[in-house]
């Protein structure tokens, strides 16, 4: 389906919409990437180095947006982690979108799984909302794979010395396997085996 062979790793792209120290969103990302590093080959985008987004410059020559389409060509999905500022996603992730969405549209069609996490009770659900409706806007056309929304909520319960437990992630995981099996049908990976 997305021309991954059975005898390679899947290539994820981690897309952290947070540059807090500290950062729940980030410590997600590594936790993934801890437990999957060995099926899994992950990149993270560097948001904090993209210019902000304007049509003025979007055909200007500017390494690190020139990495950052690389990056996102090299990924068989994308995996976006936002926090939510003000019920919205971040100023790093929108910029992210907007560098995605013009001259080149990298991210037209490529497999997307959207998760956020928050000290609140609604788990970035209305960042998460308008992130996936900014991915199917006409200057994306991402795939917003189903069966692979998480909204973690109250975060502060679920780590303990900067790492997230494992027995409060198994949402997070069924989802994560969901999204691989969308990108790599017929893997054999099986969360609920483990």
């Amino acid at each position: 389906m997305f021309n991954v062979s059975k005898n390679e790793n899947v290539k994820i792209l981690l897309v952290v919409g947070s540059s807090r120290k500290g950062s729940y969103n980030q410590l997600i990302a590594d936790y993934l990437r801890d437990k999957y590093g060995n099926i899994v080959d992950f990149r993270q985008a560097d948001l904090k180095s993209l210019p902000v987004y304007s049509e003025d410059i979007e055909n200007e020559d500017f390494p690190s947006v020139t990495k950052l389409r690389e990056d996102v060509n090299w990924a068989d999905g994308v995996l976006l982690l936002t926090p939510e500022h003000n019920f919205t996603m971040s100023v790093l992730m929108k910029n992210f979108i907007d560098w995605c969405s013009r001259v080149e549209h990298v991210l037209n069609g490529k497999p997307t799984m959207v998760t956020g996490a928050t000290l609140g009770h609604l788990g970035t659900v209305m960042a998460q909302s308008h992130l996936r409706q900014a991915l199917l806007s006409p200057g994306v056309k991402a795939i917003a794979v189903p069966n692979t929304e998480v909204y973690i909520n109250a975060i502060q319960d679920r780590i303990k010395d900067g790492k997230l437990l494992e027995d409060k992630a198994e949402s997070l995981n069924t989802a994560f396997i969901n999204f691989i099996d969308y990108i790599k049908p017929g893997n054999g990976y099986c969360f609920s085996c483990n």
